[in-house]
Formats: C-alpha cells, structure tokens, sequence
C-alpha cells in the first residue's frame, strides 16, 4: 500500500523540473510497486496524490537526477550491463550492484529542499527519502538478475560497479570551493590523479553553507540541465579467493619471491611462481600475493613437511575449486618442478590467513646447519661446549646483509636447543630449535660480532656456515590433507 504523499511537494517537484520519479521519491514515496510501474501508471498515480488532472511531467532532463532515472532504466540499459559483465567471464553465482553518481547531485537536492522549505513552509522533510541509487536498483535490479540468471544478494562477492558522470559536475561546485577554501584542498588519489570534490567534502561544504550564502551563488531551484548524465564505466570484480598449503625448496639457486633489483629480475624463478604461474593460468586473476610463514634465502632449502603459505587472487574470474581439483592442481605443480613441492593445498577464507602470522614470535623452527671452525674440535668438545645447551639467549643487531631493507635495530632471540655431531676435525653439524625470526647464519659467524653470543665465542674459534636447511616450521596451519603426498 503506498504511504500518500503531501500533494503541494509532488506539484513543486514537478514544476521545477524533476521526473517523475524523483517527484515521487523525494515526496516520500516508498512503495517498490509504485517506482515499477509504466509511464502512464506513474502519471495516474502523481495526479491521484497532487489531485491535479492532466499533470506535465517533464520531457527535458530530470533537474535532480541529471536523466539516470530517465535514460537508464530501460531494457536496452540493462542489456548492456548484461552483455560488459558476461564478456569478463566471471563466475559469480549471484550479484551486488553499486553505484556512482555525480556529486553535484547533493548539491542539487540541497537547492531542492530549499525550494520546498520556501514553497511549503509546513512540511518536514523526511529523513529516509530515497535516493537516485537505491530508486535505480528497485527498478532495475530484478531485471538484470534474469539477463544474468543469478540473484541479486546484498553481500555477494561479485560487484557490479555503474560510474555516471555529468559534465558540467565540477563547473557547478565550484562556488563552493570560494566558500570553503579550507576544505576543498586537492588530495592525490592514486587511481584517478588529483581529485577536488569528493561526497564527503561536497557533504561538509553543504552541512557548513549558510541558506542565504548558497541562494547567492547557487540556484534554488537548480538550473535544469541541458546535459544528462552518461554511464561512463560498467565493470566488476570479484572478492580475493584464498588458497594455502605448504612447500617444499630443494635447491640452493632459488628465491622464494621473484628477486627484482632497480626493476631488473635476478634469478630465472622463484619459489612463488613455481606455485603461483600454474594456480594462475586457472584462477585468472587480476593480481596476486603470495605470503609465508616467514623465508628461506636463496641458498638455505626448506625440508621436513614444507613452509606454511597463503595465496591471495585479487579479482578472479574462476572462484569455484573443489577438493579434487586442489588435488589436481597440486599434482601439475609438483609433476612441472622437482625443487619445488607442495602439500596440502586447500582453498581458506580471508579470516584463515590471519593464523599465518599471528603468533609469528611464539613459533620455533628446527635447523641444521653444516659448519667449519678455524681450529680443530672433537666429539668431546663439542660435546662439552654446544651439547646440552638450552634456552640461550642472543641479541642481534640487524644483519649487514639486509640493512638495506631492514631498520637497525637489535633483537632479542632465544635458542631453545642445539646439538653438534662431529664430521672432521674442522667440520661439524649443527642442529638447532629456535625462536622464529633468529638469524642463524649471523649466530654461526657472528656478523663481525654483531650477534652475541656466537658460534664463534662459544668456540673460542672462527666459525662459519657452508650450508643451512630449515628442517621444520613448526605451525599447525594449515589443515592436513591426509591424501597429500
């Protein structure tokens, strides 16, 4: 049942040059059955509730909502949103719809209400009026789920952006650039360069404006346009899907992520697109990013049941992955490379990849390390001097080999344990359980004793390290798959 409107503000609407879906929505009209009806019904309906016969609804551009209302809402519009987001080949399984609009169409409603305030002293203007959007989505939105052949869903992942702009935008609020100088301040805006009048600014400006200061340089009622607006860009996207599982690196020639110095690439791969450039040709993303459960450098291997990762797909076109194409994918990916080998890949939600990273300190990891000392050691003594230790503690200022991306700073690290086994008289393994984030390498030489205590202090030799493995990551995440191999 529709709620009827005061029949002196649907007249003053009209009159000013408002379409008669603005007149009806910004006189309080609610009713969804209403804003659907045909053009003949709708003019029925206005001269019931104005009480006027033969009413004239305007044929030029709606002076509030700039022709969207008017030129937007017909079939061969939603055609053509149809026709862009089909042609992206997303799969999406239901829809949410956004919209643009020119800002100055705040401006304009303000002239309007304050035409109404002058023309109809005694109405209250409502504070849940609808707006151009939420008009354009009761009208249009049941019809494009039928081209699409998926519903409409508030909180679907898949959004369909509609951008309408209006030509004359900036000129028209520029008045309010002079009378509010402090706000309208140019802000970069790394996708579309300089921007001057943003909603909330616009919005502000309007809230501060003195009536007598906007009838003095804006018009009430607004101008009537000559120009509508257009639908400048019809796009979508799809929120990020998330995948992880863990790896394995057998080589000491590989980086975990692409290596890039001064824009150059250094390494032929990486441990990232070993994994990724397979997912990818499936997922069709925009973009990605790959996060870990900390790194390897690119001569230590990472053994044992593999490193935690987590795989983010900025806009995929293919969302839906069942347990038996992870399989799939992990066999091509494991089949394509022998120095790279994953497990228990799995799809996760954006909330699972949280536990990546939480609790990055209270984590250990297990190393073994290949090390020479200077001068010659035993059994006994390493027995004696490294055997048995427990819970030592290291502070290390930043590494010299990653000052260059790495603040200075000294870090308090704990060995939990460490053990050595004897190889020769200069040569021994040693096996470590540390705190994540300890730099073993640094712990064996030293860094020109920018850790302490070392390897060598222990010693009371010079040490260092011909090779390192990470032997474990110990992280229960993320689930195991018992099927993987």
């Amino acid at each position: 049942m529709s709620i009827p409107c005061k029949p002196s503000v649907a007249s003053v609407l009209l009159d000013i040059g408002c379409c008669a879906l603005c007149a009806l929505r910004l006189s309080g009209e609610k009713d969804s059955l209403v804003f659907n009806k045909q053009p003949q019904e709708l003019q029925a309906h206005l001269e019931e509730l104005t009480s006027e016969k033969s009413l004239s609804i305007t044929q030029n551009v709606c002076c509030s909502c700039l022709g969207i209302l008017q030129e937007h809402t017909a079939d061969d519009f939603i055609e053509k949103i149809s026709d862009t987001i089909k042609s992206t080949d997303h799969e999406f399984h239901n829809f949410f719809c956004s919209i643009t609009l020119p800002i100055c169409v705040l401006k304009r409603e303000h002239s309007i209400w304050l035409t109404i305030k002058d023309k109809c002293p005694s109405y209250e203007k409502e504070t849940d009026v609808l707006q151009v959007k939420d008009v354009w989505k009761n009208i249009c939105m049941t019809r494009l789920a039928k081209k699409l052949g998926v519903p409409f869903q508030q909180e679907s992942p898949f959004e369909i952006s509609l951008t309408f702009t209006y030509e004359k935008n900036n000129e028209e609020l520029s008045f309010l650039t002079e009378l509010f100088p402090e706000i309208f301040k140019k802000r970069k805006n790394n996708r579309y360069g300089w921007e001057l009048f943003t909603r909330a600014n616009v919005s502000k400006a309007l809230d501060s404006c003195l009536e007598s200061s906007f009838k003095k340089y804006s018009q009430c009622p607004p101008i009537n346009p000559v120009l509508k607006s257009i639908c400048d860009k019809i796009s979508c996207s799809h929120l990020s899907l998330y995948m992880a599982g863990r790896y394995n690196k057998y080589s000491r020639k590989l980086s975990q992520t692409p290596w890039l110095i001064d824009g150059e690439k250094k390494m032929e791969s990486s441990v990232q697109e070993k994994i990724c450039d397979i997912l990818e040709t499936y997922v069709k993303s925009d973009d990605l990013k790959f996060s870990s459960s900390g790194r390897e450098d690119v001569d230590v291997r990472m053994l044992g049941s593999g490193r935690p990762f987590a795989v983010e797909f900025i806009n995929p076109k293919r969302t839906s992955f069942s347990s038996e194409d992870m399989k799939s994918l992990q066999q091509m990916i494991n089949s394509a490379c022998s120095v790279v080998q994953i497990r228990d890949l799995q799809m996760i939600t954006k909330d699972d990849t949280s536990n990546l990273k939480d609790g990055e300190m209270e984590k250990t990891k297990s190393y073994s390390a290949l090390c020479w000392v200077k001068d010659a050691v035993t059994q006994p003594t390493l027995d004696n001097k490294i055997n048995g230790i427990t819970d030592l503690v290291l502070n290390q200022k930043t590494p010299i080999r990653v000052l260059h991306r790495r603040p200075l700073a000294v870090r308090e690290r704990t060995i939990h344990s460490m053990s050595a086994e004897y190889l020769d008289r200069h040569h021994f393994k040693l096996s470590l359980k540390t705190q994540a984030g300890t730099y073993i390498k640094e712990f064996v030489h030293g860094d020109f004793c920018r850790t302490t205590p070392n390897l060598g202090s222990i010693l009371e030799s010079e040490c260092d390290i011909l090779a390192l493995d990470v032997e474990n990551v110990q992280l229960d995440w993320p689930k195991r798959i018992d099927s993987a191999e």
